[in-house]
């Protein structure tokens, strides 16, 4: 269903100022609509990717992209080192996605060079393997990592929410940031991120942010049961004529009986992973839109069903017209990917409004800035700041809209502001009521945080900014099993978590065998560290402990046939920890 509604009494001709607004609501997956939230490791929901983009009614002119979602602008989930069809898991660290936003990147149409694995071959058992088709042992080209962390096996992923490391990233993180190929082209920006990188080799992956050129337009992903919105100034130069405003929205794990692809799982690493991350493609929305900036004719528009979808492997940017295999009935699946909501040109997934610009000729004051900006009584922790602030005026009434953004340092300018990253939307209120706004960060970093107003004509404040520093993390200690989690590479292995329960059912019924856990328990950490150092002192403890391991499986009558690994290695390589 399609509704266009173009409103009456147009204003007098040489308007100068016109504003287009957007927007819509993702929907997670749920059993039903009357359902909440389901997240489980056989149907993962990580969230969507999303670009919005202007282009002309037949699509042969692509005008401006309006947002694409951080981890497609700026963090390189489409360029980035390791095969495309890689499986997947949250946070997963390689392979080139290059199925997220293939319409919305080959109607943009700019090329990049792509970002491949550094090294040529990965050593795993003393064997040579092709680098791209290895998710591990890259340690000689690795070095810490700002955002990705190394892939879950399906027991380690925890829908609870407690303190998981694989998960949180607590610990360094080591992976491989690659090395641009030019003769080999993308349709996507590599990261932009990894300003603080440190290269191990030689190489200065920092050069991304330069070649990356979405960050003006980088938003965070739109949380689930709130309307996202955003605002375009229509350029004053645009020609009259009919265009479209086109969402196009992407998904892993969105699996239906007619898409169920297959993904790469790694030999060297079985087990890492889930299977099932390719599913249904990408989907479009697309509402069609008059503009005229000279005569300012208001439009509003609305749009329910979608135009097209993409192609899976994302090798083009081909628009598939509708049809049976995309879901249509599922929430948050396929066409239900976005809330079928109410807006002002009536029900629909997307709601765009264009509107003059009131009272700007002559134009009024500029917007004053926020003020009282400072994070709220619990708002900051290791991971993450809630702050808050007074809202600012603009002729006299509420702001039009914010900008907000934060990277780390200590101040921002007017100059690099625009390079910073962008955080959610704030819908302004009335001047001098509060509002708040939340930032994912890392720990024990120092962060300078700036949020701008604008007004309806355009015009921009001073930027408020806050400087402050995260805390350290505070590590979980999710076994206790110091050497057996360092010998076995994780504390969620079988053989780990069966002593485990042997130690736990022992220790308060045995004065002696309580002391000596004790004694361990102070002397562990030590020889723990010193076995994550080294692959060869592992291997002798797991040949120590792996009867002891088999013993405790045994007792607990739980017995786990342990993941095979390549000869002479672990299975939780540095490069994966």
């Amino acid at each position: 269903m399609l509704v266009a509604l173009v409103l009456a009494a147009p204003p007098a001709r040489a308007q100068t100022c016109m504003t287009l607004s957007y927007s819509f609501q993702p929907d997670c997956y749920r059993p039903d609509e009357g359902s909440a939230c389901v997240q489980t490791v056989d149907h993962l929901d990580l969230g969507p990717q999303i670009a919005v983009w202007i282009q002309s009614a037949d699509g042969t002119q692509f005008v401006d992209t309006l947002m694409v979602t951080n981890l497609t602008a700026v963090r390189g989930i489409g360029n980035r080192p390791g095969r495309w069809d890689f499986l997947s898991a949250p946070l997963f660290p390689y392979g080139k996605r290059q199925m997220t936003l293939p319409i919305w990147a080959h109607a943009r149409g700019v090329l990049y060079d792509t970002v491949f694995m550094l090294e040529p071959v990965c050593a795993v058992g003393g064997a040579g393997f092709p680098a791209e088709s290895c998710l591990g042992w890259h340690e000689p080209y690795s070095s810490t990592e700002p955002f990705y962390c190394r892939p879950l096996m399906p027991g380690e992923v925890n829908l609870a929410g407690a303190d998981i490391d694989a998960v949180s990233c607590a610990s360094v993180f080591h992976s491989e940031k690659g090395k641009l190929d030019p003769t080999t082209k993308s349709y996507y920006p590599p990261r932009g991120d990894l300003t603080t990188f440190t290269p191990v080799d030689g190489t200065d992956p920092t050069t991304y942010a330069a070649i990356n050129d979405l960050d003006a337009v980088a938003a965070a992903t739109p949380a689930y049961g709130a309307p996202y919105s955003g605002t375009w100034n229509v350029p004053l130069d645009l020609t009259p004529g009919d265009y479209a405003v086109v969402v196009e929205v992407n998904k892993e794990f969105d699996s239906n009986p007619s898409h169920m692809h297959p993904d790469y799982d790694d030999p060297n690493l079985p087990g890492y992973g889930i299977d099932g991350n390719f599913g249904q493609p990408s989907v479009i929305y697309q509402v069609p839109i008059h503009i005229d900036v000279m005569n300012g004719t208001p439009v509003q528009g609305t749009v329910s069903q979608i135009a097209g979808y993409g192609d899976w492997s994302g090798a083009t940017g081909a628009i598939n017209p509708p049809d049976a295999t995309i879901s249509t009935t599922n929430p948050g699946s396929g066409e239900g990917r976005l809330l079928q909501t109410d807006g002002s040109g009536g029900s629909g997934r997307v709601h765009v409004v264009l509107a003059p610009c009131l009272g700007c000729k002559p134009l009024p004051p500029p917007p004053t800035a926020v003020t009282a900006l400072a994070p709220t009584a619990v708002g900051l922790t290791a991971t993450q700041a809630t702050l808050s602030f007074s809202n600012a005026e603009a002729n006299g009434g509420p702001v039009s809209s914010y900008e907000i953004r934060y990277r780390p340092g200590t101040s921002v300018t007017d100059g690099d502001f625009g390079q910073a990253i962008i955080a959610q939307l704030v819908p302004p209120g009335s001047p001098g009521t509060r509002a708040s706004f939340s930032i994912p960060l890392m720990s024990n970093t120092q962060y300078v945080v700036g949020v701008r107003a604008f007004d309806g004509c355009g015009q921009r404040s001073p930027i408020a900014q806050i400087t402050f520093k995260t805390p350290a993390v505070q590590f979980t200690q999710l076994s206790g099993c110091f050497v057996a989690t360092a010998a076995w590479g994780s504390a969620m292995g079988p053989e780990v978590s069966a002593m485990r329960r042997v130690r736990d059912r022992l220790r308060p019924t045995s004065v002696l065998f309580a002391a000596a856990t004790d004694i361990y328990y102070r002397s562990g950490p030590a020889a723990a560290d010193v076995l994550r150092r080294s692959n060869t002192a592992r291997a002798v403890v797991r040949r120590f402990l792996g009867p002891l391991g088999a013993v405790a499986q045994m007792a607990t009558e739980r017995a786990i046939a342990p993941v095979s690994e390549p000869a002479g290695r672990t299975p939780g390589p540095r490069s994966l920890q």
